[in-house]
């Protein structure tokens, strides 16, 4: 046999190898998908099955009222005892109309996925909620005599974009973002798209709270306070509940 016959191509070439196996284009963590169902199912009761004194009741029990804290105003003598402690979270189940749930909704898609993958349910459970605390208590110090229900899932989602911020908005394209190193403070800073991100942020509530939001119809009705006051919990303290902060980058 000569060696030109034995350096020959074979007649039947190897078959090319198999593609990649297909990931599938969202891959949304269950509690995110209960969350956002829990949200739409209390929604649906409070506005389709209850009657008005029941929806009365329930917005002045479960809605945040700032003013109600060292004020004797009559409609806050009217609340349960619970009422006072409790609807610092409970203010993030209740919205006001369908599109409020859906925006919340949409940004609660986007940004809790990576967050929950993380984190896991019992953390991303916890963090959650102290975004919506974290939201309330900066709308309280912003509006300590404000006696009108606040009401939405907003700080929630704020605290969401914020904890983002610190690991998914800068891993964008490089894989697997749930997983992507977690960033110190400063260099989340030092980022162009987190730092894009994080003014458009601020800028938006800041129209908002300045008076601007009237152009949108409700604007002056939004509690950009809330959006704040979630926003730096999560960026703030996110590492807190990273189990992956040991892996924290700062170059």
């Amino acid at each position: 046999m000569s060696l030109d016959h034995r350096l020959s191509p074979p007649d039947h070439p190897a078959p090319p190898p198999p593609p990649p196996p297909r990931q599938p284009a969202f891959n949304v963590p269950g509690i995110v998908l209960g969350l956002l169902a829990l949200l739409a199912l209390i929604h649906w009761i409070r506005v389709d099955w209850l009657d008005d004194t029941q929806a009365g009741w329930t917005l002045l029990n479960f809605s945040f009222l700032a003013g109600c804290y060292g004020s004797s105003d009559e409609i806050c003598l009217l609340r349960e005892p619970f009422a006072s402690w409790a609807s610092f979270v409970t203010h993030a189940f209740l919205h006001g109309d369908w599109m409020h749930f859906a925006t919340n909704a949409v940004w609660l898609l986007a940004f809790g996925t990576p967050v929950a993958r993380r984190l896991g349910v019992a953390r991303f459970l916890i963090f959650c909620a102290v975004g919506a605390i974290a939201g309330a208590a900066l709308f309280y110090v912003m509006n300590p005599d404000l006696i009108q229900p606040m009401i939405g899932a907003s700080g929630v989602v704020s605290a969401l974009m914020g904890g983002a911020a610190r690991f998914a908005l800068g891993s964008m394209g490089r894989g697997d973002v749930a997983y992507a190193p977690l960033l110190s403070i400063p260099r989340s800073l030092s980022d162009r798209t987190v730092l894009f991100f994080i003014i458009v942020f601020f800028v938006t509530n800041i129209a908002l709270g300045s008076g601007a939001g009237l152009l949108l119809g409700e604007g002056a009705a939004v509690a950009w306070e809330a959006h704040v006051g979630g926003f730096l919990f999560g960026f703030l303290c996110f590492s807190a509940f990273d189990p992956r902060r040991q892996h924290a980058v700062d170059l």
